[in-house]
């Protein structure tokens, strides 16, 4: 039998109780056995305590303490305690459908992958506006069932658990307040010859606060994220006419963004709202060609 955990890192967020709830009602595929391992990196235990109010039935939950106000730590962590075959990066504000463990695996058999990584859809409250639920800009599509892929994330993600110990691969500490952290650590992963593949149909939800739907934040994070792929694919590139060959195709990406951005501006406005993420996205990797610090995302008790 595979033993499959599910792994989350969180400070104690409510919504977790609602993650908890929908793994425990998953389909689980034959001779599987699920659990699930939680790094509190809260500093008062507060993920912990959560638990423990609120106990989910038909569910094994532990959860290691971490208490390091870092995400990579907190993963690190669920790497050193994770026992079973398999290793399923879940985050504290998602839910997944019933059959998306199946789905997963289904997928993982057919490619034979080490890693799968499957949607996840943004849930917007309520008050957001038409055109920004529209333009969908915290949705990061991954591409069609059985795409390989040479980098990843760290939610709604299996990973073979065996290999990235045989790798030796953890997630490095000094992204662990900016992220970036995922993005680096599957980078590494598929340069080391790890099979990732993405799937569209073992879908997770996330719970988008009201907080993050601010022009501000949503284009900072387009900026981190185009910084550290930036920074990942100048790692495995270290011949300097290839960077300058990176900074002018993010050059030209930037100029199109921006037009379109503008020319569309009055008549498509979430259209106008994606091309400024590209902007954003392509200004992280010229970010990463200048050697440009990244940006705490993560200082504050909300990841």
């Amino acid at each position: 039998m595979e033993r499959v955990s599910v792994a989350i890192a969180s400070i104690g967020r409510e919504t977790l109780i609602e993650t908890l709830r929908s793994i425990a009602a998953v389909r689980r595929p034959r001779n599987t056995s699920l659990d699930v391992l939680i790094a509190d990196d809260s500093s008062d235990g507060a993920a912990t305590k959560l638990v423990t109010a609120h106990p989910v039935k038909n569910l094994e939950v532990t959860c290691l303490k971490v208490a390091s106000g870092n995400i990579s730590s907190a993963r690190n962590a669920l790497l050193e305690g994770a026992e079973g075959d398999w290793l399923i990066f879940v985050d504290d504000d998602e839910w997944v459908e019933p059959d998306w463990l199946e789905r997963l695996f289904a997928c993982q058999e057919d490619f034979q992958a080490d890693v799968v990584i499957g949607p996840v859809r943004p849930d917007y409250p309520p008050e957001t506006p038409e055109w920004l639920a529209k333009a969908n800009p915290l949705y990061n599509d991954w591409g069609h069932r059985g795409k390989r892929l040479y980098t990843g994330r760290g939610g709604n993600t299996l990973v073979r658990l065996s290999l990235i110990r045989s790798l030796g691969l953890r997630f490095d500490e000094a992204y662990g307040r900016t992220g970036g952290e995922d993005t680096m650590f599957f980078g590494q992963a598929a340069e080391k010859g790890a099979r990732i593949f993405a799937t569209d149909d073992a879908v997770a939800h996330e719970h988008v606060p009201a907080e993050r739907l601010s022009a501000e934040f949503i284009l900072n994070r387009a900026v981190r994220s185009g910084q550290s792929y930036g920074h990942m694919r100048l790692a495995r590139h270290p011949d300097p006419v290839w960077h300058v060959l990176f900074a002018l195709s993010a050059l030209a990406k930037c100029a199109a963004a921006g037009l379109l951005s503008v020319a569309t501006r009055l008549f498509d406005r979430a259209r106008s709202f994606r091309m400024r993420q590209k902007l954003a996205l392509n200004t992280g990797k010229l970010r990463a060609v200048l050697g440009l610090p990244l940006a705490e995302l993560y200082s504050k008790p909300d990841r």
